[in-house]
């Protein structure tokens, strides 16, 4: 299982906050968007990817409690991740980054 978690203002746009996704091993980022986007509706898709793509205005973040590592939607993830999205805009907020 892979928690997700998606700000608040993402989450406006797609229409969802969190989840729990089944993640099988090669499974990548856009992978888990898509069954979102399954269970959430299409709005998930196109408010997070941009074709193949993240949308320039998404960052990715697996494992943000330990590790904070940036991914991208071609990015291999492992059962256990877990994913925080949240727009550009809300980075320094998020991140801690000043």
């Amino acid at each position: 299982m892979c928690d997700i978690d998606i700000s608040r203002s993402l989450a406006a746009r797609v229409g969802a906050q969190e989840a729990h996704i089944g993640v099988r091993e090669g499974d990548t980022v856009r992978d888990v968007i898509d069954r979102l986007a399954a269970e959430y509706g299409s709005q998930v898709a196109s408010g997070m990817l941009d074709g193949n793509r993240l949308r320039s205005d998404v960052i990715a973040v697996r494992n943000p409690d330990t590790e904070h590592e940036p991914v991208t939607a071609d990015t291999a993830l492992d059962p256990g991740d877990s994913l925080d999205f949240h727009l550009t805009s809300e980075h320094e907020k998020v991140s801690g980054s000043a």
